[in-house]
């Protein structure tokens, strides 16, 4: 128990210093494009809590005026824009700790550290309070995880609902003391996940899995003769588990949603209906560029086997190859969870018609099981090399020729030594690299490469995604109030931001990264300067600014030596063209 309580109080510890660390980086990294949307429906969300918690109250539950606050962004569940909102309402409205964009984002840092506890009570439950530990630090270390876990977006919040719903599900499932309550705390978490985001619509297929693969109690069928004579089936009950999911959880969900309180079929048909046929944006693929299905198959492993670092991949196979075997030949219960759990997200995203844009984020809720696993292969290694030391060192540092058999005080602390410099490395190794990619990789972690790739470099060289949704403009943004090279720069400039959309300017804008003599252009012609990206499928808008502005940029921001984006100005330039650039944002 004191164990138990000591290696909760480090994960406790280690999320909130991800908390922490989380908010004192995020102003390096620029807007993605969802994110303007989501800044925007966290602000306009509270107003239904002001008139919630208002002598207005009734007015509350009415259609209009819950399409007035909440009717903006309907293709996704309002649990973490709510969590935006409100964050951003305490942070920056009340205390004034922060700026506009860091309150919304507060919402995000608080979900990344809820998906790291959640791991850790994963593996803790499932293996050992030891591997719970690693594999919540390896969750953290995720470069590219650790890119998105700054933003206002759902990806990382879902992994942490997502990650507790299996924790409590297993725990109502296979535990016998108090079903009902665990039922009950399974289908409310189901509900709240539902609510995040449209991943948590297929959890229950892993929990029909489990019950199946590794049942709490045998499955049988029957064959029973009837009162007429013939023969009826008699079916194996199902678990309470899965049925207060089936029943609550959707409650839960309609509940937290205000939304679908009126026309709640319809609205619910819609919201389904908007993803079956979610577009498809392109994507570089090994210098092709992917526009429509179907998709390869192969992408999610593939990107996985490039993104995730060095050590928690290798690991992560080896124990994934552990826990299929153990499913198969033990029916192994945890085993069970852990591989439904990382193969069911990376199944659907290689389903030839599923969209792949966003890079790997769209299974980031296979990660806190992989990490798992993988922290799990690398305890059992540890163990037994601290056994094999313990048996090759033996006879060198604790027998004592004149007390054979018997330790000596030396080679007692002597042996500690070696045991804990044995866990330290193997820890040290499992972690390090990715510790190393969140550093270097920070601010445009969302194109991180693994050593596998070639990092920056290779993953250019190979053709793939160098990044999205224009956030890695930032730094040209914040150089914006000293452009003096234009004709109207006295009177302010027209920027052609290119994939930075509107409300992601509108909130650079309110946070005075974009000076206010700036304004927004729609297209290249026209505008003083010019923001190109370095991603195939805005070529055009590239050709665009140079038929504009000339093929001569005067900035730009290079990760590695590879171009990410540049920035054009009209007339001619003050300045020779950047050939070796510093990197920026560092």
């Amino acid at each position: 128990m004191k164990r138990t309580r000591r290696s909760t109080a480090i994960a406790l510890v280690l999320a909130t210093a991800y908390f922490v660390i989380l908010f004192a980086t995020a102003n390096a990294v620029g807007f993605v494009r969802d994110e303007g949307y989501y800044f925007k429906a966290g602000g306009e969300y509270m107003g239904f809590f002001d008139t919630l918690f208002s002598s207005r109250f009734l007015d509350a539950f009415s259609d209009a005026e819950i399409e007035r606050h909440l009717g903006f962004n309907t293709e996704h569940p309002p649990l973490a824009k709510f969590t935006f909102g409100i964050m951003h309402r305490i942070l920056h409205d009340w205390l004034g700790l922060t700026s506009n964009a860091q309150g919304f984002r507060a919402g995000g840092f608080l979900f990344a550290a809820l998906s790291v506890i959640a791991t850790f009570l994963l593996g803790r439950t499932l293996v050992s309070p030891r591997v719970g530990l690693l594999a919540a630090a390896g969750l953290a270390c995720l470069p590219r995880y650790f890119f998105d876990a700054h933003l206002a977006c759902f990806d990382v919040a879902i992994t942490a609902l997502w990650t507790f719903s299996l924790l409590t599900f297993y725990r109502a499932l296979y535990t016998k003391e108090r079903p009902n309550r665990y039922a009950l705390v399974a289908a409310i978490v189901f509900g709240l996940a539902l609510a995040t985001k449209l991943n948590a619509l297929f959890l229950p297929v892993v929990w029909i899995f489990m019950w199946w693969v590794a049942p709490p109690a045998p499955i049988r069928f029957r064959l029973e003769r009837n009162a007429k004579g013939g023969f009826d089936v008699s079916l194996p009950p199902i678990p309470k588990a899965l049925i207060a999911c089936a029943v609550v959880g959707p409650l839960v969900f309609i509940a937290v949603w205000p939304h679908l309180w009126h026309d709640t079929f319809a609205r619910i048909g819609a919201y389904i209906a908007f993803h079956l046929r979610h577009e498809h944006y392109p994507i570089s693929w090994f210098h092709s560029l992917l526009v429509e299905p179907p998709f390869p198959v192969s992408f999610p492993v593939v990107m996985s086997a490039l993104t995730i670092p060095g050590p928690i991949l290798v690991l992560g196979a080896m124990g994934f190859g552990v826990t299929a075997f153990r499913v198969v030949r033990h029916r192994s219960r945890s085993d069970t969870l852990l591989l439904a759990s990382i193969v069911l997200p990376i199944l659907l995203i290689a389903l030839p018609t599923t969209p792949i844009f966003g890079g790997v984020k769209h299974w980031y809720n296979a990660m806190p099981a992989l990490s798992i696993v993988a922290a799990r292969t690398l305890d059992d290694a540890v163990r037994r090399l601290r056994v094999h030391l313990s048996r090759s060192l033996e006879p060198l540092l604790w027998r004592r020729p004149s007390r054979p058999g018997r330790p000596g005080r030396h080679g007692r602390h002597m042996r500690r030594v070696l045991m804990a410099a044995a866990t330290t490395a193997a820890t040290s190794l499992f972690l390090l690299p990715g510790v190393l990619g969140c550093w270097f990789s920070h601010p445009n972690g969302i194109g991180f490469y693994n050593e596998l790739a070639g990092g920056f470099r290779g993953g250019a060289a190979l053709g793939l995604q160098r990044g999205f949704w224009g956030y890695y403009a930032r730094p040209l943004y914040e150089a914006l109030g000293r452009r003096s090279n234009t004709d109207r720069s006295q009177g302010g400039l027209r920027v052609f931001f290119n994939r930075t959309n509107y409300d992601s300017y509108a909130m650079y804008r309110r946070d005075g990264v974009i000076p206010s003599n700036v304004t927004y252009a729609n297209e290249a012609a026209g505008a003083d300067i010019g923001i190109a990206f370095e991603q195939p499928e805005h070529a055009h808008q590239e050709g665009a600014i140079w038929a504009t502005m000339g093929t001569r940029p005067y900035d730009g921001v290079y990760q590695d030596n590879v171009t990410l984006v540049q920035a054009y100005a009209r007339g001619p330039s003050s300045q020779p063209p950047p050939e070796v650039q510093p990197d920026r944002g560092k």
